[in-house]
């Protein structure tokens, strides 16, 4: 049984990679796969979704909305 793949894999950036270099990263990546790009590929929302939560394993947490700044 194979284990959820390396977030940095899938976002394609070294680990250690800046928070910028993550998010231009996943923007680049979001351009290939967004399922709106070719309605007609299945395959794409899946894809996405495995971007989106590589994503978020690799991005700062976010403060919930009304919290006060750190």
């Amino acid at each position: 049984r194979q284990g959820p793949p390396d977030p940095h894999s899938v976002l394609g950036v070294r680990p250690g990679a800046s928070p910028r270099e993550i998010r231009a990263a996943f923007l680049a990546r979001c351009k290939e796969v967004h399922p709106d790009g070719d309605p007609s590929d299945p395959s794409r929302h899946g894809r996405f979704l495995l971007l989106a939560e590589a994503y978020a394993a690799l991005s700062p947490p976010r403060a919930p909305p009304g919290a006060p700044p750190s």
